[in-house]
């Protein structure tokens, strides 16, 4: 074969091709390395029992990657409702790379076999399976095998016999090894370097089965390679699997004075370093063209502030122990950041704790200007940080639990709401403006809230109020009048001059809380499609009514029984105060706590029209082009003097969540 290569092809020529021949291979590899098999019952279950107990099955599986050393089963329901699964990552990849894949296979099970009663998906790193019965430890040898379609050059039969004899003998390697996993290479004649890997999976305690197992698949992934034609082939099996891949070994190099001959072996050698970087860091590719999260990984500014602050340092096995390890029925809540769970310390102390989404790339960034700033800031209306947790690739916040969790879901609720009386509604409005007035003015840092709405007020049993969320708050110096930021906040609740230009100052905050002041008022949101459209803004509504000095209509009805028409004017006044369209005319925040916490300042400023906007909803629609927001029919949020049609960069947050600014605070 080497007479026959030599005589064919002259050394420069061989070199070349060799270039040529290895770009080609590699283009072939790609679809093997990061391919997918995917195999799903053909019989369907729609039951809302079993896809609910199926999503708690998956989502466990992923949720214990880190702490689980790559092997995880869950199940979770009874009777035919009941969902089992397990999840198994290669034996030959780190902890961050099971991870990503995990996620990967999360996804892609999901995706591919919708209401399939059972699946299977094996990727590059790891391999995934659920039924509607418990499987585990229960041998299985049926799957799927993925040829390669780079072919072989030279004798088939000797290649062929190569790759055989690699494969049986990393499978006697696996059967042998406490993790049932063997990698290795071997030349396949003297034309290809052939790589392999076979592997069981951790439920296939008998070492028969798994031996078994390993023979069929290594049995199909020879009869895939087309009697040794193919430079590659992946079995996929119920209990285990097997692959290998062969790249084109150089020619023998030879003595020559060619210069040609030399660079050209000089820039084959860089090319091949080239790709064989390009290979090792296909993952980290991937998730910058595809956009799929990569793992928060600790750093300079983490780590000086776990060293300045180590009594906030929680560990996450304390905190899967309160929260039960996440358990579905201790979520509180979700938002654009990620959810949130109630937990209970060893010592019974309640806590709630923000597990950050990793799809968010404001995660990090939430992360650590919350744990800076909230840890230096000390306020009865204001939430109180315990600590915090960074490990692996969780980012986990821990705070004090208020048990009437948010304002918004008690006050937009129509039976809950019956709790606030004028008096409490009272109290929460001072209590929040005594909150800001903290940030604004008394606090040795100057901060500018950014996110002020319903949601982000949470309620004591007392039904006292502590201003929440701080993970949009921008720090900004006390002699600044506004700064230029990009925008970050809940558009509805947004200062016009800020939502349009990005000018941020305190006014901004003060426009926000404005409007919450409206809503605690009225009792009900700032928008709301399903009302007419001349209603559907309700800082246009408040301000037609009361221009025209009828205020009871637009009074929540649980509460105008409790209150005279001169009280309450006042403090829709205050509000409209905060509201206005022109930010100079909007009071600073010691004057609006001063107007609302002292009923003798009777002598309140004048009130221009506020900023609101009325807009067809379909007009909305065309103009939002905001890549997070849900494709639904939902409110207007922004109330703005401003066109949207002249100003199409302005897309309204449809799903009420906060819009995240990628910028540096």
């Amino acid at each position: 074969m080497q007479m026959v290569w030599s005589a064919i092809f002259p050394h420069s020529l061989r070199v070349l091709l060799f270039v040529g021949i290895t770009l080609l291979f590699i283009a072939q590899l790609v679809p093997i390395c990061n391919g997918q098999i995917k195999i799903c019952n053909g019989n369907t279950n729609t039951s809302t029992k079993f896809r609910s107990n199926l999503n708690i099955v998956l989502n466990n599986l992923v949720d214990n990657t880190s702490s689980s050393n790559g092997f995880n089963i869950s199940t979770s329901g009874q009777g035919a409702d009941k969902a089992s699964g397990l999840l198994q990552c290669l034996g030959d990849v780190s902890r961050e790379e099971c991870l990503n894949c995990s996620r990967e296979a999360n996804t892609t099970v999901r995706n591919s076999c919708k209401d399939a009663i059972g699946a299977r998906v094996w990727l590059d790193n790891c391999y995934i399976r659920y039924e509607n019965y418990p499987f585990g430890g229960q041998l299985s040898i049926d799957g799927q095998v993925d040829p390669g379609t780079a072919k072989a050059l030279g004798d088939p039969n000797l290649f062929s016999a190569a790759v055989k004899a690699l494969l049986q003998n990393l499978s006697a390697e696996a059967l042998r090894s406490p993790g049932r996993y063997s990698s290795g290479q071997t030349n396949a004649s003297v034309t290809y370097q052939t790589f392999g890997f076979v592997q069981c999976w951790k439920d296939v305690t008998n070492v028969s089965d798994c031996n078994s197992c390993l023979s069929t698949a290594i049995k199909k992934v020879l009869d895939a390679t087309e009697n040794g034609t193919r430079l590659g082939a992946v079995a996929g099996l119920g209990s285990c699997m097997a692959r290998f891949s062969s790249v084109l070994l150089p020619p023998t190099p030879k003595k020559s004075s060619n210069k040609l001959v030399i660079v050209l072996g000089i820039l084959g050698g860089l090319l091949v370093v080239l790709l064989l970087c390009l290979f090792a860091f296909r993952r980290k590719l991937k998730s910058v063209i595809l956009g799929k999260p990569e793992i928060v990984r600790r750093d300079a500014d983490m780590d000086s502030v776990f060293s300045q602050e180590p009594e906030l340092v929680f560990t996450l096995e304390n905190i899967k122990v309160a929260t039960r390890n996440f358990d579905e029925n201790n979520k509180l809540g979700e938002g654009g950041f990620g959810s949130v769970y109630k937990g209970t310390m060893p010592d019974g102390k309640q806590i709630a704790v923000k597990k950050l989404s990793l799809k968010s790339s404001q995660g990090k960034v939430e992360f650590l200007n919350e744990v800076k700033l909230v840890a230096k800031i000390q306020h009865r209306n204001l939430v109180n940080l315990l600590g915090c947790c960074a490990e692996g690739s969780e980012r986990l916040l821990v705070y004090e639990f208020l048990v009437n969790t948010s304002l918004d879901k008690i006050l937009f609720h129509p039976e809950r709401k019956k709790v606030l009386d004028w008096n409490r509604r009272l109290n929460i409005i001072c209590g929040v403006g005594r909150g800001l007035l903290y940030l604004h003015e008394d606090s040795q840092l100057k901060i500018i809230h950014r996110d002020i709405k319903g949601s982000n007020i949470l309620l004591n049993e007392k039904l006292e109020p502590k201003i929440s969320d701080f993970g949009l708050a921008r720090l900004v110096g006390q002699d600044e009048t506004f700064v230029n930021t990009k925008v970050a906040g809940t558009y509805g609740y947004m200062a016009p001059e800020y939502a349009m230009l990005g000018h941020l100052s305190a006014k901004a905050d003060i426009y926000s809380f404005g409007i919450v002041i409206l809503e605690i008022i009225c009792g009900r949101k700032n928008t709301d499609v399903k009302l007419f459209p001349e209603f559907q803004s309700q800082l246009d509504r408040v301000w037609r009514y009361y221009s025209k000095g009828n205020i009871i209509d637009i009074i929540d009805k649980d509460i105008v029984e409790s209150i005279t028409s001169e009280q309450v004017s006042r403090y829709i006044h205050i509000g409209l105060l905060c509201t206005q369209e022109d930010a100079s005319l909007r009071p600073p925040m010691i004057s609006v706590y001063a107007m609302l916490s002292n009923p003798s300042i009777t002598d309140l400023p004048e009130i221009t029209k506020p900023a609101y906007l009325k807009v067809a909803h379909k007009d909305v629609l065309k103009h939002t082009h905001n890549p997070t927001s849900p494709t639904s029919e939902t409110s207007v949020l922004l109330s703005t003097s401003f066109d949207l049609s002249i100003n199409p960069s302005v897309y309204p947050s449809i799903n009420d969540e906060s819009i995240t600014d990628l910028g540096p605070r």
